[in-house]
Formats: structure tokens, C-alpha cells, sequence
């Protein structure tokens, strides 16, 4: 089997001539700035990812990566101090899809989207695109405050689903068309599961609690971390549509933690709300008492927990440090999103297999762009 750096060597040098024009997410980012979309200025050469390429004599080949300097800088300089990392990380991954998907996913970060493609984009996606649009169901929105969004009223009755509620047909087709918290894979699926009690961490909107309190039914429960005002206005109308699920789902106002009771400032954005660490104008950043997952079990609030999903913008390891002892206890199935930092991609894990509970791992990618990468996680 291939190495993660012979893997992504071939990658790379294959995508070099590529310039893809049906690649970039309007739905997401809006139209694209022709500025940001042109060539930025050449980078130093790094000779040692020529090298690394067996590039290193003349002919066409050497001639060819000399012609894209700059991309071949990029994808060097984003790997080069993490390749041990990338190994160990690609040898715990189980299945040929998670090996693939982490090839690809990086060699996006490092080239962007005129260069590298992602399985995602592909005619199954665009057509659930249109379907998605069609479900709008009233002239009604609601202005999320957060970049170009407008969240439409929509019924997906009409392809299944018993939920009506506001949200941009994008979030329809993540959540509930390609369902980015379902893993499925050759040793079975790791999904929400009927009776499953699900922690929702990152609840945003309430897309995501309504999708597990459809999918865990009457008999399960979903407990939801989500903490910002503007967010939880639209939360609240989405479970006063749906008021069976609502029954089942349980909102906790706090910012998930290592630790419970701590003042953390907090830069609000609409779904990309994230701590601060710095940087931002003290006007601007809103304080809040966190609550750790295993705090909030130890309460008697929670009975069990079968499932672990977070998304969390960039928070997800420190979350989980707060949530160990859950984890040993019950050994859930775990969607973490890592796609907020590279680091991300091996500590999480790393973090997981430290705990010797005998988790498997699975990368998932559920976007064209370089946005919702999932890691999945499976001790059963």
C-alpha cells in the first residue's frame, strides 16, 4: 500500500495542469472574486519537494513542475513539517474511501479549487442542489445575519423527511441528502441509531438536532449545545415546527469545554461563532460559562450517550478532553468534524487512540470546497 507522501506526490503532480471553472461553491461563498481566484505571487522554490517528486534530472516532467512553481511550493509547505503525522494518520485510517479522502482533502487545502476537484462534485450533487430549491414552501425568510445567507422556509415532506423548518437549501443537502453525520463503510455504518441518545454539540440553527431526533425516534433523545442569541431565536422556530421531534430534543446554553464553570470570550457569527483566543475588539467578543460534556453526564441530566457529534469551530479536541470520562463509560460513535485546522486531522485521533478503547477511524468529505470534513469513529 502507498505511503500518505507517494499518494499525495501523485496527486499533486497529476492536478498540476488542471484549471477547473465548475468548482467553486456559489452557495457557500457567493460569486467569486476574479482577485482572489488569480495566481497569487511565486513563492520561494522548495528543491526538496522536486526531489521528493524523483524529479530531480531533466526532461518534461522537471520541465513541467518548473512552469508551477508556486503550486508546488503550496503543496510542499503545507505538508513538510507534518509528514510524520500524515503517516501515522493514514495508516490508522481503516477503509480505501478515508485514505482517499485524505489525500484529496489536503492537496485541496494546498491548491484550491482550480486545481483539485472533490469527489463530492459530481451530477448526484448538483441534482440534490435542485431538489433542495424546490422544497422552498413559503415567500416567508429569515436573515441569519451571517455572510450572503437567507434561510428559506422548507418541506422536506417532499423527499421523506417529516421536518419543516428554515434553513438554506445548501445545509439540506449536507445534512439530510448526503447525510454528514452517517458514515458508511465496509464494516457496517456508524450512524444515529432509533433510541440512540445523541449529544449535539454546535447546534446552531437546530438543523442538525431535528435530523437526530428524526433519526433516534420517539425513544431517543438529543441534547443540544448551543449558547448564541441570534442562533437560538431560529432554533426555537424550527422545534415550534416540529413539534413532535422538539419533544425529544433538550437545548443546553452553554459553550462546550474541557471544563465547566470558565468565562470564555466568544466572537459571535452566526454558525462560524467560535472562541476567541485574541485578536478581536473586546466589543465585539460576548462571555459565557462553559459546560463539559462529562460534567453535564456526571448531572444526571443524561442517561447514556450513544453518539457524539460536534462541530464546533476549532473546539472539538478541548470538548472531547472534557468528555473523556463519558466516552470511556459508554464508548460512543463519534462524528468530529476536523476540517477547522490541519492539526486537527491527526490530534483528534491521536487523542482518541491515547484512551486505548480500541476506536476505529474514517474520513469523510462532504463538500466541494475544503469545508466539513468528518472524522468518524467507532470503538463497537
Amino acid at each position: 500500500m502507498s505511503t500518505f507522501l507517494e499518494s499525495y506526490i501523485q496527486k499533486v503532480f497529476s492536478s498540476l495542469d488542471n484549471d477547473f471553472e465548475d468548482n467553486w461553491d456559489e452557495f457557500r461563498f457567493g460569486s467569486p472574486d476574479p482577485v482572489a481566484t488569480q495566481r497569487t505571487r511565486s513563492k520561494p522554490f522548495h528543491h526538496a519537494f522536486l526531489e521528493a517528486l524523483g524529479l530531480t534530472t531533466g526532461g518534461a516532467a522537471k520541465q513541467k513542475v518548473g512552469t508551477c512553481k508556486n503550486e508546488t511550493s503550496n503543496a510542499f509547505s503545507l505538508i513538510a513539517p507534518h509528514i510524520a503525522n500524515l503517516e501515522w494518520l493514514h495508516a490508522s485510517l481503516v477503509d480505501k474511501e478515508s485514505l482517499q479522502t485524505l489525500v484529496d482533502v489536503v492537496a485541496y487545502r494546498a491548491l484550491g479549487h482550480r486545481k483539485i476537484k472533490l469527489a463530492v462534485n459530481c451530477p448526484a450533487h448538483w441534482e440534490n442542489h435542485r431538489i433542495a430549491e424546490s422544497l422552498v414552501c413559503s415567500e416567508e425568510t429569515i436573515d441569519p445575519k451571517f455572510m450572503h445567507f437567507m434561510l428559506n422556509k422548507l418541506d422536506l415532506n417532499r423527499i421523506g423527511i417529516p421536518i419543516t423548518a428554515f434553513w438554506n437549501p445548501m445545509g439540506v443537502v449536507i445534512d439530510f441528502m448526503q447525510e454528514q453525520y452517517r458514515c458508511q463503510s465496509p464494516d457496517g455504518s456508524i450512524e444515529c441509531s432509533l433510541g440512540d441518545y445523541v449529544i449535539d454539540a454546535g447546534g446552531c440553527w437546530g438543523d442538525t438536532a431535528l435530523y437526530f431526533a428524526h433519526k433516534s425516534g420517539p425513544s431517543g433523545k438529543v441534547y443540544s449545545f448551543e449558547f448564541l442569541e441570534d442562533n437560538l431565536r431560529i432554533f426555537h422556530r424550527n422545534l415550534s415546527l416540529n413539534e413532535c421531534l422538539a419533544k425529544n430534543i433538550q437545548i443546553i446554553q452553554n459553550p462546550v469545554w474541557s471544563k465547566s464553570g470558565e468565562d470564555v470570550a466568544t466572537a459571535a457569527n452566526g454558525p462560524g461563532t467560535h472562541i476567541s483566543h485574541g485578536g478581536a475588539s473586546d466589543k465585539n467578543l460576548l462571555k459565557f460559562k462553559t459546560l463539559s460534556i462529562d460534567d453535564l453526564v456526571n448531572s444526571g441530566s443524561i442517561e447514556k450517550a450513544d453518539f457524539i457529534k460536534m462541530d464546533i469551530e476549532g473546539a472539538e479536541l478541548n470538548a472531547l478532553k472534557g468528555a473523556e470520562e463519558t466516552i470511556r463509560r459508554f464508548k460512543p460513535k463519534l462524528a468530529i468534524t476536523v476540517y477547522h485546522s490541519l492539526n486537527d486531522f491527526w490530534e483528534i485521533p491521536e487523542w482518541l487512540e491515547s484512551l486505548g478503547l480500541g476506536y476505529k477511524f474514517y474520513l469523510r468529505h462532504f463538500t466541494i470546497h475544503a469545508e466539513e470534513t468528518v472524522l468518524f469513529a467507532s470503538a463497537r
